[in-house]
């Protein structure tokens, strides 16, 4: 009898906890895209993803599609930025090739990574003045490249810088003046504008990662970490009952959720990561 009663009050527990995470997300707006490779967000709400083929798309915070872009040469896109304010960036290491839209989509700057300066770029994002920072596999270094004179103006042999890693970057991101490295089962390691390494932080996201303020936002063992990356606080949030995803992406107003076929858009007051 004693037995059951403890069964009886787990799953009674187990059931309000399921209820509550439930409704702690709320309601949302879904964008169902059979094919997501990479997802990016402005800090204006629009949303950007591309399939495996490299087309873009853009969407509103609604959910509705406002514009697509299919370039010339087909190649799927390793890297997605969309967080600056007045540009996207787009980088397929299959071709070699960069990309510079304006907020309507439209290329303003394309070109093949310049052999003769970067022999094999491995993962690219972009930065502050005109800056492109590109990991040349080739070399293991570390290269900032100014797109516009069409020079490596900084070299730096990550080999030496991270000791014993293994350099298999699976994302790269520039913040606050700060480059974001993330090394496969190593953590995200920081390094300022010159390319130094600052430190090292135990995160592993399964997927992109992203920023709001000072926090590093990702999904890990299928729930939310939120990591201040100047104190290293953390906060661990619970994804909806019903939608394990895989990446995030945090602004002012929205939370996005995604996985490869959909992603979901929450207004941020109504989810668990309101606070942040």
């Amino acid at each position: 009898m004693k037995l059951w009663l403890l069964i009886l009050s787990l799953l009674l527990l187990h059931g309000q906890n399921s209820f509550s995470q439930e409704k702690d997300w709320g309601d949302y707006k879904e964008i169902n895209f059979p094919r997501i490779d990479k997802v990016s967000m402005d800090n204006q709400g629009f949303i950007f993803l591309t399939d495996p083929e490299g087309n873009l798309y853009q969407y509103s915070k609604s959910g509705n599609v406002i514009n697509n872009f299919s370039p010339h040469r087909q190649g799927r896109v390793s890297q997605l930025e969309a967080a600056w304010t007045i540009n996207i960036f787009t980088f397929s290491s299959d071709l070699q090739e960069y990309r510079i839209l304006d907020r309507f989509i439209n290329p303003v700057a394309e070109n093949r990574i310049p052999l003769n300066l970067i022999t094999l770029a491995k993962v690219a994002t972009i930065g502050n003045n005109n800056i492109i920072w590109v990991f040349d596999e080739a070399d293991l270094s570390l290269k900032q490249f100014d797109f516009m004179r069409n020079e490596v103006v900084q070299h730096q042999p990550l080999n030496l810088i991270l000791d014993r890693s293994s350099l298999e970057i699976t994302d790269i991101r520039e913040y606050q003046n700060l480059l974001f490295l993330n090394i496969k089962n190593e953590g995200i390691f920081i390094l300022d504008n010159q390319g130094n390494l600052i430190k090292k932080l135990k995160a592993y996201p399964a997927k992109n990662f992203g920023f709001w303020k000072n926090s590093i936002n990702f999904i890990e063992k299928e729930e939310i970490t939120s990591l201040d990356f100047q104190s290293e606080k953390q906060e661990i949030f619970p994804l909806p009952d019903d939608f394990k995803a895989f990446g995030i992406f945090v602004n002012q107003q929205l939370v996005l959720l995604f996985d490869s076929s959909k992603i979901r858009i929450y207004q941020k007051q109504n989810t668990p990561l309101k606070g942040k």
